[in-house]
């Protein structure tokens, strides 16, 4: 594991640790989050599978290192299969470590599937669940301002390391750049504390 790696990595859980006092602090419309919750998360959940899709078609290299079906039938694997969200080509990892493999020079994979894979099960903790059906009706404020900041990190990290592109494809291509951030930006607007007040302080 390289320096900026464990460095990203070390400071997502300090963000994490953090929040457990800040968010104590933040009130919740009960009734309006309960409602809304499967909702926001079947909207990520869209999003992901059009981001994969999408990303896919415009890396065709990286499709070839997990099957040799075509974007759609892999996308439609990932999401509707029954794999649980657990895949061998990304060591069965979820959630931030899946997505650390993006960053870890040592991972040859596929980038694209450790990218999705990783930012729908960092969700699926974040909403309690397990899939984006099954969202209990009660919602941990930590845990999904964890996740928003977490998603917030990962934006500006895109963006922020060059290197990143002599070694991984979909950071090659503004295009692929530009729509990863514009789905990071959606999924962040549509989780809760999006008033600007609290979200962007807790995440300092």
């Amino acid at each position: 594991m390289n320096r900026w790696l464990a460095g990203f990595i070390g400071f997502l859980l300090v963000v994490n640790v953090t929040l457990a006092q800040k968010t104590k602090q933040i009130p919740l419309d009960r009734e309006k989050s309960v409602k809304s919750a499967r909702q926001q998360m079947n909207e990520h959940t869209d999003d992901l599978r059009a981001l994969m899709l999408t990303l896919y078609e415009q890396h065709p290299e990286e499709l070839t290192k997990s099957t040799q079906v075509g974007p759609r039938e892999m996308t439609e694997w990932v999401f509707d299969g029954k794999a649980n969200w657990k895949f061998d080509g990304l060591r069965r990892k979820q959630s931030m470590q899946a997505i650390a493999l993006v960053f870890d020079p040592g991972f040859s994979g596929d980038h694209i599937l450790a990218l999705v894979v990783g930012i729908e099960t960092l969700l699926f903790e974040a909403y309690g669940g397990i899939n984006e059906f099954d969202i209990p009706v009660s919602q941990d404020q930590q845990k999904l301002m964890s996740a928003k900041c977490a998603l917030k990190t990962l934006s500006e990290a895109i963006s922020s390391q060059a290197v990143l592109a002599e070694r991984v494809k979909i950071f090659e291509s503004t295009a692929s750049k530009q729509e990863i951030q514009r789905i990071l930006q959606t999924i962040i607007n549509r989780m809760p504390f999006n008033n600007g007040t609290h979200s962007d302080r807790a995440c300092l």
